[in-house]
């Protein structure tokens, strides 16, 4: 007849808390022993007349052994209780006294009168970023001076007449602009122009 086993790791196995029965037919033999699936402790026979009892009991106290502590255990097991500790002997703790701390002699500073500054010589930025168009002042990129690239505008500051290279013109007045400008070295290419009445046109000026 097959035997059969049980695993008696109660209250850190589950299989063992849940009386998990298993059938030899249904377990490996490793050196001669069958381990719990579970958590690997060698399993016990169960045996007729009390053995399953025998062995949860001696689950349940490892358990509290594991959790309460070694004091929690020997209350558990009927062991000798520990003596009582002895009552901590007040100790006078020592006055300490502040000592006294003197003020410092402040001096006064003496002040000496700053030299006087020489002008410093005015100077050009490196990378100018506005230009004067005569008919408008230009803010963007810059190159050698020159409006140059992509992303500039123009704030016309008077009326002026656009030459389109193409044989046309086209009309700015003070108040309007011209953004998203594009230069190739001081020319304008292209941009578009927002009127101060709110109209818009495309601008694009030929070779």
């Amino acid at each position: 007849m097959a035997k059969q086993f049980k695993c008696s790791n109660y209250g850190i196995c589950p299989e063992a808390d849940k009386e998990t029965i298993f059938q030899e037919t249904d377990l490996e033999e490793v050196d001669g022993k069958y381990v719990c699936p579970k958590c690997g402790q060698e399993l016990e026979v169960i045996e007729k007349g009390g053995g399953i009892a025998k062995g949860k009991l001696i689950g349940i106290i490892a358990a509290a052994v594991l959790i309460l502590g070694g004091g929690g255990a020997a209350l558990l097991l009927g062991g000798k209780k520990d003596k009582p500790e002895k009552e901590p002997v007040a100790v006078e703790e020592p006055v300490v006294e502040e000592p006294v701390v003197e003020e410092p002699v402040v001096e006064e500073p003496v002040v000496e009168e700053p030299a006087p500054e020489k002008p410093k010589p005015t100077t050009k930025p490196a990378n100018p970023t506005s230009y004067n168009l005569g008919w408008g002042t230009y803010e963007g990129p810059m190159q050698g001076g020159k409006p140059h690239g992509m992303g500039g505008e123009i704030k016309v500051t008077k009326d002026y007449q656009i030459d389109m290279k193409n044989g046309s013109f086209k009309s700015v007045a003070k108040g309007d602009k011209v953004v998203n400008c594009k230069f190739n070295a001081g020319k304008l290419v292209q941009g578009y122009i927002h009127h101060a009445n709110g109209q818009q046109e495309s601008l694009y000026i030929g070779n």
